[in-house]
């Protein structure tokens, strides 16, 4: 049994150190825009990214999976009375990212799949659905002290196929910029 156990931990430091690895934390705002026309009909190009909460786990040094959360907020007018309408949205997704060093930033890029609930609130009642969902990002990291950094990023969202009859189209980009933390 020891010897399994040594010849585990001998194969998995070929793919790096156990110093390598490190754990960032980052805290992002930001703006998502939808591609459905009657979304834009009621509720403008997209929606506000209140918060966006992104945990990742660089085990292999330049390589890292993590999870992201997000809460997307929007406020419109109904397309027939002009009553008033919220659009609520939560996406939840797991990634892998790949870091890439330069001198005085950090790029990486990400890919990733998870779900999105979204709730829509109107004199009709409300409509509640969730979606599967997968993702692209690309971002940059600029250290501004120690171990904290600016972050800004790119995030496409692909949807699965979207039916006529399916009132929200969860499908869009965003773009956001915050903080991240590493330690």
């Amino acid at each position: 049994m020891k010897r399994i156990i040594v010849l585990s931990l001998i194969s998995l430091n070929l793919f790096g150190k156990l110093d390598d690895s490190c754990f960032t934390s980052a805290l992002t705002a930001g703006y998502v825009f939808k591609h459905d026309c009657a979304f834009k009909n009621v509720y403008g190009h997209g929606l506000a990214n209140v918060i966006t909460g992104d945990f990742c786990y660089y085990r292999w040094n330049l390589w890292g999976i993590g999870t992201k959360i997000s809460y997307w907020h929007a406020r419109g007018k109904t397309d027939f009375l002009q009553l008033p309408t919220v659009l609520k949205e939560v996406p939840i997704t797991f990634y892998l990212r790949r870091l890439k060093n330069f001198k005085w930033f950090q790029a990486y890029a990400s890919f990733g799949g998870g779900v999105i609930w979204a709730k829509e609130t109107s004199y009709l009642g409300e409509v509640r659905i969730h979606k599967g969902i997968g993702e692209a990002e690309a971002g940059i990291n600029y250290c501004i002290w120690n171990r904290v950094s600016l972050t800004g990023a790119f995030r496409y969202i692909f949807p699965d196929p979207c039916h006529c009859c399916e009132k929200i189209n969860v499908g869009g980009y965003e773009l956001r910029a915050g903080f991240e933390y590493s330690f």
